[in-house]
């Protein structure tokens, strides 16, 4: 806004006006091309980590997976040796 206000007083030079607003504008394009830049790389950043997570969270359900079958195993065979050791209770009685 300064620069029109300069344009409007009586004896400016028109073409100093054109030429300083032409360097404002790319001055401000250069900045917002930057910026854009950066905002591209950000949006990457944000798939590239949305991807880490969900490949983290897919291979701790799998281990967790495994671990909850190991304990279920675990415990089938528990449950066995406990049947095994009633069932051998009544011979040792008997003898």
């Amino acid at each position: 806004m300064l620069l029109l206000h300069e344009v409007d007083k009586p004896g400016s030079d028109v073409d100093e006006y054109v030429d300083s607003l032409d360097a404002l504008l790319s001055h401000k394009m250069e900045i917002i091309s930057v910026l854009k830049s950066r905002l591209f790389q950000f949006k990457e950043h944000l798939k590239e980590e949305e991807l880490l997570s969900k490949k983290f969270y897919e291979q701790r359900s799998a281990m967790l997976d495994v671990f909850d079958l190991n304990s279920a195993g675990n415990m089938g065979n528990n449950d066995n040796d406990e049947m095994q050791l009633l069932d051998d209770l009544p011979n040792f009685n008997n003898n």
